[in-house]
């Protein structure tokens, strides 16, 4: 396996700054509020259901969960994360965690869900292994990813435009493909090998709303630790290039609403049975 000390490094800076954790909250809720509703109708979330919300971010899949009757515990490695989580789900038990290495008993939770945390996990692998690990037997596992590089939507536009007008000189720190699991094969192997069956894949018509065009670009910016971190390291000219042509691509492809605009950001939702 490779070194991803420093994207581990990267991942934990980034998202315990308390302004990139409130620019996530914003900038991608509308896509997040609905998908806490797909992730709990996924786990079959009610009463009694004993759920951890791994990666729980700003709580708003916490939240849902608890509306549904369930028990939760939601999980975040970042500080600031887990303070909007306190807030927006008073009753459930939030706790700091690392998800590679979670402190809980075997067979602990009668359902897992993960929105959009999974492409942070250092290691997916292991990652999906430990939440395999705590769920019971025939528990079940829900969790999204963005659909990235090629896709018609906020995150294709970006690696499209990042491409053609970014330093190619600037990179990442190594670490996994954060868009991989949205690939139906590679998920089914990968959760498969994790130790779940009945794999579904399902894409899902997610999307974002932002009050100008130009605001795309300060979503990624300010609310998504990779994305800033590639934009960050691009001279002043260039950013401004590539800010310009997101919102080009807002004003061309978006919905105008009352607010500004609504632009695609198309998710997959995975669901498995661990076995």
């Amino acid at each position: 396996m490779s070194d991803t000390t420093a994207f581990k490094k990267m991942e934990l800076d980034g998202w315990s700054r308390p302004s990139t954790a409130a620019g996530y909250a914003k900038g991608f809720s509308n896509a997040s509020r609905y998908m806490a509703q797909r992730l709990a109708d996924a786990v079959s979330a009610g009463p009694d259901l004993e759920v951890l919300d791994l990666c729980c971010g700003p709580g708003l899949i916490t939240a849902e969960l608890l509306s549904r009757g369930a028990r939760v515990t939601g999980l975040d490695f970042s500080e600031a994360m887990i303070k909007l989580a306190r807030v927006a789900a008073p009753d459930a038990r939030i706790v700091q965690g690392d998800a590679m290495a979670l402190e809980f008993p075997d067979a602990t939770f009668d359902a897992v869900t993960i929105g959009y945390g999974v492409p942070h996990f250092p290691d997916t692998m292991a990652g999906l292994k430990q939440a395999a690990r705590v769920l019971k037997p025939g528990g079940r596992i829900a969790f999204s990813i963005w659909e990235g590089k090629g896709s018609n939507g906020a995150f294709g536009w970006l690696f499209d435009a990042v491409g053609r007008l970014g330093d190619p000189t600037v990179t990442l720190p190594e670490g996994p493909d954060a868009h991989q699991l949205a690939d139906d094969a590679t998920a089914r192997d990968m959760i498969g090998e994790a130790g779940f069956r009945d794999i579904a894949s399902e894409r899902v018509a997610t999307e974002l709303d932002v009050p100008q065009p130009e605001a795309l670009f300060d979503a990624f910016d300010r609310g998504a630790v990779r994305a800033a971190s590639l934009l960050s390291g691009q001279l002043s000219d260039l950013r401004n290039a590539i800010r310009a042509d997101l919102a080009a691509r807002v004003r061309r492809e978006g919905e105008v609403t009352g607010d500004g605009y609504r632009v695609a950001a198309p998710s997959v939702v995975v669901s498995a049975t661990r076995i």
